[in-house]
């Protein structure tokens, strides 16, 4: 089997992406002969390059952007060539959060009050201070912000507004931030993400000792329980049927689902693996079992 590892783009997550890829790669190689780890541009530059290389399945270790949205996936779909991961239109529901929490919504999955703002007026129409003000498709809690009234939103929102053409606010969650991975159904051990400053942002998530993880998360059993019905949930309402990570908020017993993860981080140190770690799948195994999914 040739497996090639694409990985870089162009999104705001390239550094992110590179370092999966290349994680990835080395565990690859493990159990399969013939790996090739491509770093790419753009859409085309991935395309033509996987293209070329003829590969039996294309581990998809890009984040953000095409790699995550649906682009790349549909492309890869309709040259007949097999991906690791969700497919397009899965993808593409994931990478909006608007449409994941209005699915979740409509499926009574526990998810805050949230509003899409398209214009500034419109944060007039928010009425659950304190909130989270996010883009509607991006990672790694780039551009994230908190408000705790009208004031204090609006600068953010016209910042997102004219970067990225709308803006989400959601209710400000507060409560043990949990993360759930999920691998072909089965349902892996509950992460408590304990930030040693502030929220879980960009700074905290990708440097080294910044952030205390708690595998499995120390929670009652029925809790527990919960928490991974509701992220099982979540992942199934949205079509996922490959793997993804799903990320909650437990406030007052509710587990409020923020979004899912169609391509979470995948170095050796990133949270599915962890999971699947504390489960008893090495990372090696874990890349391998999707290789072979796929």
């Amino acid at each position: 089997m040739r497996v090639v590892v694409v990985c870089g783009g162009d999104s705001s997550e390239r550094k992110v992406s590179l370092s999966t890829g290349k994680a990835v790669y080395e565990a690859l190689k493990v159990n399969f002969r013939d790996v090739e780890y491509i770093d790419c541009l753009d859409v085309k530059d991935c395309i033509d390059k996987v293209v070329q290389s003829k590969p039996d399945v294309v581990f998809i270790a890009l984040h953000g952007g095409f790699g995550e949205n649906g682009q790349f996936q549909a492309v890869l779909e309709s040259l007949g060539i097999k991906h690791s991961g969700c497919s397009f239109k899965e993808s593409a529901i994931a990478m909006d959060k608007f449409a994941t929490k209005s699915i979740l919504r409509a499926l009574n999955i526990p998810t805050s009050e949230f509003l899409l703002i398209k214009h500034v007026d419109q944060t007039k129409l928010i009425d659950f201070y304190p909130v989270c003000i996010k883009p509607q498709s991006e990672g790694s809690s780039v551009d994230v912000h908190f408000a705790n009234n009208q004031e204090e939103a609006k600068p953010h929102i016209e910042k997102l507004l004219e970067k990225y053409g709308s803006a989400l606010v959601e209710r400000k969650l507060n409560g043990e931030e949990l993360t759930v991975g999920i691998v072909y159904d089965t349902v892996l051990p509950v992460i408590n993400i304990k930030p040693k400053n502030g929220f879980y942002d960009y700074k905290h998530k990708y440097t080294k000792g910044a952030t205390e993880y708690l595998v499995p998360a120390p929670l009652p059993e029925d809790i527990t329980k919960l928490v991974q019905d509701v992220a099982y949930r979540a992942y199934k309402a949205i079509g996922c049927n490959s793997y993804a990570r799903v990320d909650l908020i437990l406030e007052g017993n509710v587990p409020y689902v923020l979004e899912i993860n169609s391509i979470p981080g995948m170095t050796a140190t990133s949270l599915l693996p962890k999971a699947a770690l504390a489960y008893g799948m090495s990372f090696e195994e874990l890349v391998k079992v999707l290789v072979e999914r796929a």
